[in-house]
């Protein structure tokens, strides 16, 4: 049966991964970024673009937000053009869609709970941005129970509060994506996410000496029991106990007790596993890996120039810059 599923993959999958052979030589090098953190100004690092498929969007940008505009819509000429022409499952392109209807639900929940201004919606999500706006009825079940769960409080919510909410609702809904995807990658991909969360949730809490049932709501499901079974222990544990006991643990192989003893540290580490979990996939030669790898890329790509050019026209320094782009690529 398995060898049977590998074969149905191939075949769903094959015209996508030819493209992806062709598109992946088109990927902007770490070389490339350098050339875009050292150039002078915004008119060097377009003239550097244009020579990529981001120059097309960049030809008209002068401002920050311009370029926040041509990144949004060079990622959704990827999802339109790419995922549903290349016919890949329903699943597979909600998977990559979801991110920005929970940041929408986010940005909503803000404004409704805590009266802060209205940044721009994102568009590229499965649902419409006015879907979010005024009472939430047009939202799913879930998604407006979670726009309007603190209308009737008399407090409104902690920001940390309100975050963890949103945090949790898109890792279930992504996971319950990649299950019904049925592709052994993204599930994969989701567990090691979670668990990086997790870990996250654990050495902010031990830093915090937060009890052990706040800890344990703030732990995302449908990851490694053993790091998730860590949250009734973190407040009785030093920080070294705590590195110990979650490298201990095996859950998520490359994590060292030296990346759990330093939040930024750990972040660059979390990074680095995710991207190479990535770089992995796209070595398989057919199936489904090297195509959600190549989308997953392209999302790392923008993630990267949003760091370096948007940082550089907001006057960061070089070396800022360059040290927040650890880990992304």
């Amino acid at each position: 049966m398995a060898q049977l599923a590998s074969i149905r993959d191939d075949i769903r999958y094959g015209f996508a991964v030819g493209r992806v052979r062709a598109l992946q030589a088109k990927l902007l090098t770490r070389s490339v970024f350098e050339r875009l953190i050292d150039a002078p100004d915004f008119a060097e690092q377009r003239r550097i673009l244009s020579e990529t498929a981001f120059g097309r969007y960049l030809e008209q940008a002068s401002t920050a937000t311009d370029v926040e505009r041509a990144l949004d819509a060079s990622l959704g000429d990827l999802y339109d053009e790419f995922l549903l022409e290349a016919g890949l499952p329903e699943a597979v392109v909600r998977f990559f869609r979801l991110p920005y209807d929970y940041r929408n639900l986010r940005t909503a929940l803000k404004t409704r709970v805590l009266g802060l201004p209205a940044p721009r919606l994102s568009t590229l999500g499965t649902i419409e941005p006015a879907a979010f706006l005024g009472t939430g009825e047009q939202l799913p079940g879930s998604m407006c129970a979670l726009l309007t769960a603190w209308d009737d409080a008399e407090q409104p919510p902690a920001l940390s509060e309100l975050e963890t909410a949103v945090d949790h609702a898109l890792y279930e809904a992504l996971a319950a994506e990649a299950r019904r995807s049925r592709v052994a990658f993204l599930r994969d991909l989701m567990t090691l996410r979670i668990d990086l969360a997790n870990i996250r949730v654990l050495l902010r809490a031990n830093a915090k000496r937060l009890p052990g049932p706040e800890v344990a709501k703030a732990m995302i499901g449908g990851g490694s029991r053993s790091i998730e079974g860590l949250a009734s222990e973190v407040s009785r544990m030093d920080a070294e106990e705590l590195a110990e006991a979650v490298a201990g643990t095996r859950a998520v192989p490359g994590l060292d007790v030296a990346d759990l003893l330093d939040l930024e540290r750990y972040d660059l580490a979390a990074a680095s596993l995710d991207a190479a979990r990535m770089a992995s996939a796209r070595m398989v030669p057919s199936g489904p890996e090297p195509v959600l790898a190549y989308v997953l890329a392209r999302e790392a790509e923008v993630v990267a120039l949003r760091i370096v050019v948007v940082g550089r026209l907001s006057g960061l320094e070089r070396d800022v810059v360059r040290e927040r782009l650890r880990g992304v690529l």
